[in-house]
């Protein structure tokens, strides 16, 4: 039996045809049957002990391979812990802006039927066009995104349009204008 190291996580166990008779008495034995599962405790305890690689206490994948000469394989990598994601906002803002009132009202009766995914909504006229700003969850809000697409045209939510509807529309509803709309 040879153990060489590959990485900081994995490591080759080779054992010969003539080793593999040894420990492995039935070569038909399925993957699962308790043989080939005391096989590969006994190789990963091996090369746990020849490389100091902590098996045993973390995950571990492992490839068995079998040559024509009779001689198998085994790698053994431990799984590392995934790395954390950054967490995401779980809230998304849209804006969409109607050239009229009735293409307005047709999107908010059709976003009635979202409600559950919209947690805000305001309504404001600028520069002779209604604004429609939703805060939604995120889970919901491609469905919303699509609506809004194909009733209205997109207007970014920058800090700077932000202050340009506060200060220079008129908010027409201030809460749930989808519903009141």
């Amino acid at each position: 039996m040879t153990v060489q190291q590959l990485s900081a996580q994995s490591v080759k166990v080779q054992l010969t045809a003539d080793e593999l008779t040894v420990f492995l008495y039935d070569p038909d034995a399925p993957p699962d049957s308790p043989q080939v599962l005391r096989l590969i405790s006994f190789m990963l305890s091996k090369a746990e002990l020849a490389t100091g690689i902590p098996f045993t206490a973390h995950p571990v994948t492992v490839e068995l391979l079998t040559a024509r000469d009779g001689s198998l394989s085994a790698y053994f990598t431990v799984q590392s812990a995934p790395a954390e994601k950054p967490k995401q906002t779980k809230t998304v803002r849209l804006a969409a802006r109607f050239p009229d009132r009735s293409t307005l009202k047709s999107c908010c009766r059709l976003l009635r039927e979202k409600q559950d995914a919209i947690i805000s909504s305001r309504l404001y006229e600028y520069r002779c066009q209604f604004i429609l700003t939703l805060k939604l969850r995120r889970t919901g809000a491609a469905t919303v995104h699509h609506l809004l697409s194909e009733y209205g045209r997109p207007f970014r939510l920058s800090p700077l349009n932000r202050a340009r509807l506060s200060e220079y529309g008129s908010c027409l509803c201030e809460q749930d204008a989808v519903r009141v709309f």
